[in-house]
């Protein structure tokens, strides 16, 4: 026979909202408290030496593992703590940790002293952390956002795919290492301010850093994220998103660019009328104006007035030539449709073809125009640019240089370029309008020390042509002392001195 629980242990027993129950090697109650009888409702009285229900009770997938647990127990190995999932008598399913120890009677166990506790609200409520757990484990694996972690140092604590595909760097190769690492240089500083500010405030929105993937390409990165503390403020680590905005930043600057060019060429389009309108049409009044008079009043003039107003229909003829070659070659340059022809060809011979068209020019100013540059100078470039660019300055010269002035032409060359200089000691310019000159957009002229006109598009034609043949144009200036406009041009190679 075996021991019956006493009258206090029954009594303490049935205030316990635990199940109790004790079943003998036949599976028959010898024991139950008044939840277990709850469970299976039934009095106590009745289910007393009753067979313990197995099948019915137990959950059909747990039928296997509590026939297992009575097989093991019976035979002296003690199997407790297995969960098991039951139907009580309302059909309500139940989930039970069952705990159990033997009683034994001459070393035989003969019966089993069971405690079963309900753990059906904290297995729902572990399901379903799990599941959320499970959720955001998805989330953070399949999002198309890249995320990082980071410690207080800037260690990189955890990552996820996108940012691994984003940076090429596997989870592995990354975690452990400091966030500058893959920072670009240029930015190095920005993101050390950024990340002592981020720990400050808690949070940081819209930074946008230079960084290196793996194969050494620079994206760039728009990071936003909050920090981590726990109850007492104390910091865990960063939550960062970031979004690779590389083409859009290209985007935005191509938009940037375009507008450039599109306020360039609106600049472009008001020069060319500009000139139409009025410097191309000034000469034309002139000459016309003048024939006019001539041809209505030839019998009325002295020879001298005749012979001035020849002059002045001369020199008229001359500025829109001048004016109309520059102006189509300008438009030729605008248009793409001007020929580069670069070859070798000795810089002098240019020069001085230049001088002996302008010298009437300057002689009427009484300005005297020497060369100085060394014979047998050679040089690679388009050679109708260069006449073009060389002839604009000394008529440029000549325009702003009082009479009996000067103009020097001065050249210094090593072995990847020539510098030409042309130097006058004319009126200057201003240092405020120094960066106007060649500027299409600004629309700078000024007239010429006898008030000879100008449309300042020589210069800007200088310099496109200058740039067109890998060289640059500058000009240094005071004034009332004079300018000095310098650009370089290629030389060939090996030797572009010949006979020295």
């Amino acid at each position: 026979m075996m021991d019956s629980p006493d009258k206090h242990h029954i009594e303490f027993s049935d205030l316990l909202p635990e199940i109790v129950f004790e079943v003998d090697k036949k599976l028959r109650i010898k024991y139950l408290n008044d939840a277990c009888a709850e469970v299976l409702g039934k009095p106590k009285n009745e289910l007393l030496n009753t067979r313990m229900p197995i099948e019915g009770f137990f959950s059909p997938s747990d039928l296997d593992k509590i026939k297992h647990s009575i097989r093991e127990n019976f035979s002296g190995h003690l199997v407790s703590g297995n969960h098991y999932t039951i139907a009580d008598h309302k059909g309500n399913e139940r989930i039970f940790s069952v705990h159990n120890n033997h009683i034994k009677k001459d070393g035989e166990v003969i019966a089993l002293r069971c405690i079963a506790i309900d753990i059906t609200s904290k297995e729902k409520n572990h399901k379903e952390v799990s599941s959320q757990a499970e959720h955001y484990h998805h989330i953070f694996m399949n999002s198309p956002i890249a995320y990082q972690a980071l410690d207080k140092d800037g260690n990189f604590l955890d990552v996820n795919p996108m940012w691994e595909k984003t940076t090429g760097y596997s989870r592995n190769e990354i975690i452990g290492k400091n966030f500058k690492t893959i920072v670009a240089d240029a930015d190095l500083e920005k993101q050390q301010k950024n990340f002592q500010q981020f720990k400050k405030t808690g949070e940081i929105n819209d930074v946008q850093l230079n960084i290196k993937t793996k194969r050494n390409r620079t994206i760039i990165v728009n990071y936003n994220g909050k920090i981590e503390r726990n109850k007492n403020g104390d910091f865990i680590k960063t939550h960062c998103v970031f979004s690779d905005i590389t083409l859009q930043k290209k985007a935005e600057q191509t938009l940037i660019d375009s507008e450039i060019k599109l306020r360039d060429l609106n600049a472009t389009k008001d020069k060319f009328f500009s000139i139409i309108a009025h410097d191309l049409k000034n000469p034309f009044n002139d000459i016309m104006g003048f024939t006019q008079l001539l041809s209505l009043n030839m019998h009325k003039y002295d020879k001298f007035k005749i012979e001035k107003f020849i002059e002045i229909i001369h020199h008229s003829s001359k500025l829109a030539y001048n004016l109309l070659e520059n102006l189509l070659d300008w438009s030729r340059s605008q248009t793409g449709t001007l020929e580069f022809r670069p070859e070798k060809f000795i810089l002098n011979e240019i020069i001085d073809e230049n001088i002996e068209l302008l010298l009437s020019t300057a002689q009427n100013k009484n300005i005297s125009i020497y060369s100085e540059v060394a014979p047998h100078i050679f040089v690679y470039a388009d050679k109708n640019m260069v006449r073009t660019i060389i002839r604009n300055l000394i008529s440029n010269a000549i325009k702003y240089t009082r009479l009996d002035g000067f103009i020097r032409i001065t050249n210094y060359y090593d072995k990847n370029s020539c510098e030409i200089s042309v130097v006058d000691n004319g009126i200057g310019i201003p240092p405020k309008n120094i960066d106007k000159i060649f500027r299409i957009d600004e629309s700078f002229s000024t007239s010429g020390t006898e008030n000879e006109k100008g449309t300042g598009l020589g210069l800007i034609l200088c310099k496109e042509f200058v740039e067109k043949n890998g060289g640059k144009i500058w000009v240094e200036s005071s004034e009332n002392e004079g300018s000095t406009f310098s650009f370089t041009l290629p030389v060939p190679e090996p030797d572009f001195i010949q006979n020295l």
